[in-house]
């Protein structure tokens, strides 16, 4: 069953420009994630803000307890800290991002893995 969608973009050289800010990273990263270069940051803040439409309990959010992972060949998934890793357990989180060269996209589909 289909729990929320969302969809957001990110402007990566309006991102590049705000990102260059240590507490910027800091806030809204996982340390794990910090040092990954610009273009590839803001897929990920893309990806957490659409995460974040699709919730259906978006008072679990928080910004550091979300890791978006990706592997050579596969696509990329989160992975989730925290509260938000237990509401996580039932529920299947798609999620796809792309870029070109001056913008980000992620789009996030959640879905329950039983019905009700």
């Amino acid at each position: 069953m289909l729990v929320g969608t969302g969809v957001d973009i990110v402007d990566i050289n309006r991102f590049k420009k705000i990102c260059v800010n240590p507490r910027f990273r800091a806030k809204y990263f996982h340390p794990n994630e910090q040092k990954i270069k610009v273009e590839s940051l803001a897929g990920r803040f893309a990806a957490r803000e659409a995460l974040y439409k699709a919730l259906d309990k978006q008072n679990l959010f928080n910004w550091k307890e979300i890791l978006v992972v990706s592997n050579p060949g596969s696509a990329p998934k989160f992975e989730f800290l925290g509260a938000l890793g237990d509401y996580a357990k039932d529920k299947n989180f798609h999620l796809s991002i792309s870029h070109s060269q001056n913008y980000a996209v992620a789009f996030v589909v959640i879905e329950t893995l039983h019905y009700v």
